[in-house]
């Protein structure tokens, strides 16, 4: 049986308001095509499939066209868990639609879901809370699959300690979700492929800027002697950097997010993961890079020239850019707007001026009105010079506050 992992997709979400629903589309066409071309039978999403509880209808119509086309009629299995991202209810709620395509949505800890078969083949021959077996066309072996959503208290609807303690909300967490995955593998046979698919944060895991923490001060870390050793493979989703899991005690990977939505994630590669299992025997597993999507790059200009002249190689102009530049002055206003417009993917503008202290005409600036003050300093944070509506706000929230507004007003 030929399974493929993936998670994290983060529909919907957008870079400093810019739209990344291009780039999706363009990670679920190299899916699709992925899928086809390396023969896969069952295709797991590790939660987080959208950015937000209610996300864009556009993101919504991406997931449901991507379900479509990865089921492949139905002769494909999928299963997709809900993430700390999802909504739990709106994930579950296309079940019923769901089941004639081979498709298994699961929203909460330890849900069932009914059994049946699909107008293509796939069949949930057996379910119960939290895990379902699956026959698949194609595969003489059957699939068990324990499905952990993400299991904060509220959606397990139980609270796991009364002691307001870091070190005893981790443990009682961790034996908590060890409980859940140990039920979960008592279901798994000899003769079947074992897998786990969940949405947690294992410890010891490597984070990045982009994820929303699901834990705090690392009560909700589960420790990886939780994970049953019973399985072919563990499926992991929520944290957006790929890695494996060291102190498994089977083959356990983050398949990471399709795209980097942080520029932390700058020049990091992104992948999916295929494992390749059959009952008795150990899973293989390997990691296909993926192609899609606009890279992040952060650029250190040494001038507003060379960065021009890193602009003029057109490989340059088909990323997101976070930009430093080192200059003498403040950016002017037509500067900044230049550097857009030649630029689209320009995020953030950050221009380093040399240490000291401002100057005007010779004048300290303590000793300036206080409008000209306020523009020097709102030029230092900007990088250029901020435009006269901010200025005319400053002053009116001055006058508000009977500050000294009137200083530096030129009708004054």
């Amino acid at each position: 049986m030929r399974i493929l992992h993936t998670s994290d997709w983060h529909l919907g979400r957008t870079l400093e308001g810019r739209s990344r629903l291009e780039e999706q589309a363009e990670f679920i066409d190299e899916l699709c095509d992925l899928v086809a071309a390396e023969g896969i039978h069952l295709i797991v999403i590790a939660g987080d499939i959208f950015d937000a509880y209610n996300p864009p209808a556009e993101a919504e119509n991406l997931f449901f066209e991507a379900l479509e086309r990865l089921s492949g009629g139905g002769k494909r299995a999928v299963v997709a868990i809900a993430g700390n991202h999802d909504s739990p209810e709106r994930l579950r709620a296309s079940n019923p639609l769901a089941l004639p395509h081979g498709i298994c949505l699961v929203g909460y800890p330890l849900e069932e879901l009914p059994a049946g078969r699909g107008r293509g083949g796939v069949e949930r021959v057996a379910c119960g809370p939290g895990w379902l077996e699956l026959k698949i066309p194609g595969c003489e072996e059957h699939v068990v699959v324990g499905c952990l959503a993400y299991p904060s208290e509220a959606r397990l609807n139980e609270a796991l300690t009364r002691v307001l303690d870091d070190n005893r909300l981790q443990q009682a967490y961790s034996e908590r979700v060890r409980g859940i995955l140990q039920g979960v593998a008592a279901r798994f046979r000899s003769d079947t492929v074992n897998l786990v698919v969940s949405h947690l944060y294992m410890a010891g895991g490597r984070e990045a800027e982009s994820e929303r923490p699901i834990q705090l001060g690392g009560a909700l870390a589960v420790d990886a002697r939780a994970l049953p050793a019973s399985a072919h493979y563990v499926a992991l989703g929520h944290l957006h950097r790929p890695q494996g899991v060291e102190a498994a005690p089977v083959p356990c990977r983050y398949a990471g997010s399709p795209l980097a939505y942080s520029f932390s994630e700058t020049d990091q590669p992104k992948e999916v993961v295929i494992v390749e299992a059959r009952p008795g025997a150990e899973a293989s597993v390997s990691r296909v890079p993926l192609g899609c999507g606009r890279p992040l790059k952060t650029w250190r200009a040494s001038s507003l020239e060379e960065f021009w002249t890193w602009c003029r190689d057109r490989e340059n102009l088909r990323c997101w850019v976070d930009l430093e530049i080192k200059a003498t002055e403040p950016l002017l206003p037509q500067e900044v707007a230049e550097i857009r417009g030649r630029h689209p993917g320009v995020v953030n503008i950050r221009v380093v001026l040399p240490e000291g202290e401002e100057r005007v005409s010779g004048f300290r600036r303590e000793g300036l009105p206080i409008k000209e003050q306020f523009r020097l300093f709102a030029a230092r944070q900007l990088g250029y010079d901020p435009p006269a509506e901010l200025v005319d706000l400053f002053l009116e929230l001055l006058d508000l506050n009977g500050g000294p507004a009137g200083e530096g007003r030129e009708d004054a």
